[in-house]
């Protein structure tokens, strides 16, 4: 019964592969297209100089055909056009085998650049023609003939994929990209193009690169009519930014919040000593800061039994540990590993004596009395 459904998977494995393949989006595979149609071309040049025979190309003429236009040369070319693990490629290649082959035996005399459109563009329809996007390759947005004012990407250019909006450049902005973005000013404009460069980095807008040059202030500043800068806003001079256990530090044209010391309930900046109001549970004011309360040494031993540690803010209770305990087991302990030594040993001396191997008796007892030292 569990062989059926072990077929089953491995008969849709293929067609798992098949349909994954047809799932991806038009621009993937117009990749996929490309991607083969260059190996296609580096395989064909590669093969360019060959011929079957190596010498006698009268008899190949007669018996075999032009190598050039040859099936040994075709598949030669396509058998390296994908690598191994390239599904995607390998099915497209199955599709397009047949208009490949059309190509190779009628059209080589073209120019080979045209092969990317004959199989892509126009036999698979993945791709489009440069400067066009979209299921009929609609043209994209340009201005001057300049696709997005030369200061972008159209959307799914030279796919069947995409809206055909312009994707702006860092710095330009608006439909065709021919405006400047915030923090950036026309540098340069002709007849064309428009050219923008970055602001001062306080400045939402201004007219130059300088830090006088600003216009308006990016959030966390403002700006000084009197200098023409834009001034650090001290966010945390306004209302209480932060939570309760934090205090507020000013940071260019920001603000961060970070954590009061354990010893404070609220604080002004980092540190024991910056506590205001009331110290944390554990802690007590000494001299404007907040120190650790020692409760091992209060008069009221917080422990009942056991052994008290001091910690920051609090304490512990260690239960104690009996030395004499433990000495004695240590004793106990040496005394069988002694008792147990010495009975070998005296096993070792008789069993010798009784064999008339006195030599062993002698070792038997030196060695055993090096372990006694030892175990002392």
């Amino acid at each position: 019964m569990k062989i059926i459904p072990i077929a089953f998977i491995i008969f849709l494995i293929p067609f798992n592969s098949i349909f994954c393949y047809k799932s991806k989006s038009k621009s993937e595979q117009c990749r996929v297209c490309r991607n083969l149609i260059d190996n296609f071309i580096k395989g064909f040049e590669k093969t360019s100089k060959g011929n079957f025979g190596g010498g006698n190309t009268d008899w190949e003429d007669r018996k075999l055909g032009s190598y050039v236009t040859s099936d040994i040369r075709f598949e030669e070319i396509i058998e390296n056009a994908c690598s191994s693990k390239e599904n995607d490629c390998h099915h497209l290649l199955e599709e397009q085998e047949d208009n490949l082959l059309d190509w190779f035996k009628t059209k080589q005399k073209n120019l080979i650049a045209e092969l990317f459109s004959d199989i892509c563009i126009d036999q698979a329809k993945f791709c489009c023609p440069s400067n066009t996007f979209g299921s009929d390759c609609r043209q994209c947005q340009q201005l001057n003939g300049q696709i997005c004012s030369g200061n972008g990407n159209c959307d799914g250019e030279g796919t069947r994929d995409g809206s055909g909006k312009c994707k702006c450049n860092r710095g330009y902005a608006g439909e065709l990209c021919s405006s400047c973005n915030d923090g950036f000013y026309q540098k340069n404009k002709n007849d064309t193009n428009t050219e923008c460069a970055e602001c001062y980095w306080s400045c939402l807008t201004c007219s130059g690169p300088e830090q006088n040059s600003c216009q308006s202030c990016k959030n966390g500043w403002k700006f000084n009519s009197e200098t023409n800068l834009c001034d650090d806003i001290n966010e945390c001079l306004e209302d209480k930014k932060c939570a309760q256990d934090e205090f507020c530090e000013n940071t260019q044209g920001s603000f961060v919040c970070q954590k009061c010391d354990a010893a404070c309930q609220e604080c002004s900046g980092p540190g024991a000593d910056k506590c205001t109001g009331q110290c944390s549970k554990g802690y007590e004011k000494i001299s404007d800061s907040c120190v650790d309360v020692n409760e091992c040494e209060q008069d009221t031993n917080p422990c009942s039994s056991g052994e008290c540690v001091n910690k920051p803010g609090s304490y512990q209770c260690q239960a104690k540990t009996d030395k004499n305990k433990n000495n004695k087991k240590q004793t106990n302990d040496l005394l069988v590993k002694r008792s147990f030594i010495i009975g070998v040993m005296i096993l070792c001396m008789l069993s010798s004596y009784f064999t008339k191997q006195y030599f062993l008796t002698a070792l038997s007892f030196l060695f055993g009395s090096l372990i006694l030292f030892l175990l002392n």
